[in-house]
This record gives structure tokens, sequence and C-alpha cells, in this order.
């Protein structure tokens, strides 16, 4: 991984200012890393943005998609802080996050699958864990599994787990595979 020790020296350095993030191969922008006196603030990558933004660009960096950075000195406000753990703490968590990102990786349905919420479920006492109320939230409004990904702020192998426990509980119904020619 390249992008840890780019933000390890930063941090080092106390840095200000932003890392861009673009595309190796045709250096289209893709997101950026703000930090304010060495500490990270905020990310910003593709439709994410703050832990879940930084955990998926070390796990697409994990699966060798490829990364240029950019460091640019720049004047960052604190006021738009959207991570306050140390960098420390979250590299720690880092090997975590991509250990369950492997573990669950298999479990994941097919984008273009349609889920809805169970009407009867939800007359059900069931206990739900925070993770399967995001998820369930997300399910009112999107269906399409990968909308539920790229919407719900839940990383993708906590969408997964709760995708897998809810319909174990029996709270999701399968409606239709969409074409994928449509």
């Amino acid at each position: 991984m390249n992008l840890i020790p780019l933000i390890e020296e930063q941090v080092a350095v106390q840095f200000t200012g932003k890392i861009n993030v673009l595309s190796k191969i045709n250096r289209q922008f893709l997101g950026h890393l703000l930090i304010k006196d060495g500490e990270l603030i905020e990310v910003k990558y593709k439709t994410m943005d703050g832990l879940k933004g930084f955990f998926q660009i070390c796990i697409d960096e994990f699966l060798l998609h490829a990364f240029h950075y950019v460091v640019e000195p720049e004047i960052v406000e604190a006021s738009g802080r959207k991570i306050h753990f140390p960098f420390a703490v979250l590299k720690n968590k880092l090997g975590d996050v991509l250990k369950n990102y492997q573990e669950s990786v298999k479990m994941r349905p097919p984008n273009h699958l349609k889920m809805v919420v169970d009407v009867s479920f939800l007359n059900k006492n069931k206990n739900l864990d925070q993770n399967e109320y995001e998820v369930l939230s997300t399910l009112t409004e999107w269906s399409l599994i990968s909308d539920v990904y790229e919407k719900c702020q839940l990383l993708d192998h906590e969408i997964t787990l709760s995708l897998v426990s809810l319909r174990k509980k029996g709270a999701l119904k399968i409606i239709a595979p969409m074409n994928k020619d449509i």
C-alpha cells in the first residue's frame, strides 16, 4: 500500500493540505484526503466520505487498483472535520477492515438484484442491531443492491453481513433480478 506511508509522512511533519487521489490509468480525479496540522480530518472518495471513504480507498488499493497521489499544501478549515480518530487508531483498525472485507466478499449479493423489506417482518418484534437498521433504512429508498452499497454509510463488509443477517431473519424479499442488458 502506498497511501498509508504517505499519510504517515504528512502526519509526521504536521502537514496542512490535501492529498488528491487520481486514477493511475488516466489521472482522473477520484477524491481527496484533507489533513490539518498532521491530523486526517476528512476523506472524499467517489460518492463516499469520512471513514467509509478512507477505508474504501484502502480496500481498493488492497485490491490492486493503482492510484496516483498528489500532495498539495492548502488552507484547510477544521469546521468540515468528519474524522475524529488519530491516524494511529485508523491504521490499527485497517487490518480488521481488510480481513472482514475478504471474509464477506464471497457472501455479497450480485449488484443487479432488487430487494425490498418484507412488510410482515415489520410487525414482528425481532431485535435489530444498528447496522441492520441502517441497511433497512437504505432499502426503504433504494432497492437495487448496487445502490444500497453506494448510498448506505456503512462499510461494504458491514452491509454484506447485515444483508445476510436480515435474510436469515426473514426481513428481506428478492423481488427480481434486474436485467443487466437494459
